[in-house]
């Protein structure tokens, strides 16, 4: 696949993070991880924050906002020597809450809101919230509460979908380009509604809300064109059979290693390391900022 065109040069006095070689090298084996434990919807764009996130300097103690089951930190985050990826996690689900204590990747894990963080001021040196901000309706007062708990000099990584993730679907370009534009929006907030998308801002919208909360932007990067969401979008019904896995057996996939065997599952692979190149792109869906306490 063609490398699509890259964003224009630094903004703003924000440093562009681009795909280096050295990135892009990890992709294949953390394309193989994701695609043997996760959906192909979700595989293909955990590879992507896995090498944005993974690349990003995260001093202890480090808090995971949004630590869902702890997949992501387990797979993405460098573990220190006593085996953990963070210090502390916490997720509203009491579920996904114990499922990451279970794990052990974590010291510590609560149950809870990030906008009302139990932690005292200034007890982490980072924090990564991955694909977590969105869903959460009061977002000003998480990433508030966030800058409370970070120490003066701490570091704050996210990932959050862009104003362009409902129309960057694969339906909503098809009836677009059928000039059928109101079921083309429908469809895109009937996608935002079910993903729990509260908020889908612009670049400068979400540097602006960081910059409220006391935190001083230092980087950023688009990720994921048009082209790879519409895959994003189709591969939703493809993985729909996990569903029934997960709520079964605990586990989304029953047979990690298909991709060895099965003709389509290498495809499959072969285009979610395709997407994972999508870093620094004009019009991407989805947006990575790296912020710092003063």
């Amino acid at each position: 696949m063609a490398s699509p065109p890259a964003v224009p040069g630094d903004a703003g006095g924000l440093k562009l993070v681009r795909p280096t070689p050295e990135l892009l090298a990890r992709a294949p084996a953390v394309a193989r991880h994701h695609l043997g434990t996760l959906p192909v919807h979700r595989a293909m764009i955990r590879v992507v924050e896995c090498l944005l996130v993974g690349s990003a300097p995260l001093p202890r103690p480090l808090l995971d906002v949004g630590c869902g089951d702890g997949h992501f930190a387990a797979a993405c985050l460098a573990p220190a020597a006593d085996g953990t990826a963070a210090d502390a996690g916490i997720d509203p689900s009491g579920r996904s809450a114990a499922e990451a204590a279970a794990s052990g990747i974590y010291r510590q894990v609560l149950v809870g809101s990030a906008a009302q963080l139990p932690f005292p001021d200034r007890s982490f040196a980072a924090v990564v919230s991955n694909c977590v901000l969105e869903h959460i309706p009061p977002l000003d007062a998480a990433l508030a509460e966030i800058a409370r708990v970070l120490r003066p000099g701490g570091a704050l990584v996210i990932t959050v979908p862009s104003e362009r993730f409902a129309d960057s679907l694969f339906f909503p370009g098809l009836l677009r380009r059928g000039g059928l534009r109101a079921p083309a929006a429908a469809y895109g907030r009937w996608f935002n509604g079910i993903s729990r998308h509260y908020h889908t801002y612009t670049r400068d919208g979400w540097l602006e809300r960081l910059t409220r909360a006391g935190l001083r932007p230092e980087s950023w990067t688009s990720y994921l064109s048009p082209d790879a969401m519409g895959f994003f979008d189709l591969s939703h019904y493809y993985g729909a059979p996990t569903l029934v896995s997960k709520r079964l057996t605990g586990r989304w996939i029953l047979w990690p290693e298909k991709g060895r065997y099965l003709p389509w599952e290498r495809w499959l692979e072969g285009r979610v390391v395709d997407f994972a190149r999508e870093i620094a792109v004009p019009d991407g869906a989805y947006y990575f900022f790296t912020a710092i306490k003063p």
